[in-house]
């Protein structure tokens, strides 16, 4: 399930980031791999040294089935998302596209 809601968002984000740089007038295919590693890199960095980590400390099966266990086993999804918010903000959406002669 986890690898299905990955998939979705970086699809949903490099089209994003495509459809956003067209109306920019920069280049949409370099923006949209752009989002794309936006989300994936540090999605994936925070599951393998923070959420990995942390879920294989938990000891006996009631600590993994706790809330909070499950929160922290799938907080690398917002950490991505707010991550691809911050590069939208002040890296696409200040693109400084001059105008072809």
């Amino acid at each position: 399930m986890a690898l299905f809601i990955s998939v979705l968002l970086t699809i949903g984000f490099a089209v994003w980031f495509f459809k956003t740089a067209e109306r920019l007038g920069a280049n949409p295919v370099q923006w949209a791999i752009a989002g794309a590693i936006a989300y994936q890199f540090p999605a994936w960095a925070w599951m393998l040294i923070v959420s990995k980590p942390y879920m294989s400390s938990l000891k006996g099966v009631v600590a993994k089935t706790s809330a909070s266990a499950g929160l922290i086993g799938y907080s690398w999804i917002p950490v991505g998302v707010v991550v691809v918010l911050l590069v939208y903000k002040f890296a696409l959406l200040k693109t400084n596209v001059r105008a072809a002669s």
